[in-house]
């Protein structure tokens, strides 16, 4: 199933209730890189309904900085009105696998794990830095899933 970035981002803010840690960065990097293993793992089935973008400072989702761009650096400290309960079971395990893997990051860390040369963000960028179309700022779901495919056969 496909769902809004708002959702995925929303279901990482619930875990994250109690200790506050999510900024705007780490919660745009948290959904981008769930794409990436959703992508890797589900065989290019995408996990959002909206394509990632490389602008100067990395990935980015559209929609979720415009959501959260208000809080800055800062902690988000409300969470979206939204319900998570329509994520399905097996969704579900591969949110939870990259919360247990990245959710101890900071925003910076996420980052820089993102800003790595040769990841889909880095090609994107390099190709479309000189341009003004807008679509040649989407990161192609195609070469985020190869990145994680071969994350996962390095594992």
């Amino acid at each position: 199933m496909t769902y809004t970035p708002i959702t995925i981002a929303t279901y990482f803010l619930q875990k994250e209730k109690d200790n506050r840690t999510i900024t705007p960065m780490k919660i745009i990097k948290l959904v981008y890189i769930a794409q990436g293993w959703y992508l890797a793992l589900k065989n290019g089935n995408s996990l959002i309904s909206e394509n990632a973008e490389a602008w100067k400072y990395g990935p980015v989702i559209p929609s979720l900085y415009d959501r959260f761009r208000n809080w800055g650096s800062s902690v988000i400290n409300e969470i979206p009105n939204i319900d998570t309960s329509i994520i399905e079971k097996d969704d579900l395990e591969v949110l939870d696998d990259v919360w247990n893997n990245y959710g101890d990051k900071s925003g910076i860390q996420l980052s820089g794990k993102t800003h790595e040369p040769n990841t889909p963000w880095s090609k994107t960028w390099e190709k479309a830095r000189e341009t003004t179309k807008k679509e040649d700022l989407i990161i192609p779901n195609s070469l985020i899933m190869q990145h994680y495919q071969n994350l996962l056969s390095v594992k």
